[in-house]
């Protein structure tokens, strides 16, 4: 599976959601957006050693769908709908072989997603092991475990909210 395929898939379950659960969806991600904040903050200086040092090779020569996943497409496409032509636009050149990273402006870089509107795994990966910002990274993984279990409970709350179990 691509994330050409993860993509089509995310936009269907965001057009399943109803009014209701499209706020709470976006509570969770709003919360993920604050996590991923504080944690750049805190971060600045490792990110600047990042940038200075790596350029970007986090970026380089990768197989984009192991790094960035459905749920992730998710939380962007809800905050930041404007992107997905953009989105659709770069996963129209997605192969299987390792390649840079298709979400590349101009495929060089900067990223295409804004700051603090970033796939899990880009914004907790650092070059090296970062004990100072692990309540951040913890606060952000959270968030993603969080709007994972929103859609893999939804079913059995729509279950229970038609059975009059819950207001």
């Amino acid at each position: 599976m691509g994330l050409n395929y993860q993509f089509r898939e995310a936009r269907k379950k965001l057009d399943r959601l109803d009014a209701d659960e499209r706020r709470r969806l976006l509570a969770i991600c709003q919360e993920i957006c604050q996590a991923q904040a504080a944690l750049t903050r805190q971060a600045a200086p490792i990110l600047a050693q990042c940038m200075t040092g790596c350029q970007g090779l986090c970026c380089r020569n990768i197989h984009v769908a192991d790094i960035i996943t459905g749920w992730d497409l998710i939380y962007i496409l809800a905050l930041a709908p404007q992107l997905e032509p953009a989105m659709a636009a770069c996963l129209a050149h997605e192969t299987f072989f390792p390649a840079d990273c298709l979400f590349l402006k101009n495929g060089v870089g900067p990223c295409l997603f804004p700051d603090h509107l970033r796939p899990e795994r880009c914004v907790i990966s650092f070059c090296r092991v970062e004990p100072s910002v692990e309540k951040e990274i913890a606060q952000v993984m959270r968030g993603f475990s969080r709007l994972i279990r929103f859609f893999r409970f939804r079913p059995l709350r729509r279950i229970a909210a038609r059975l009059g179990l819950c207001a």
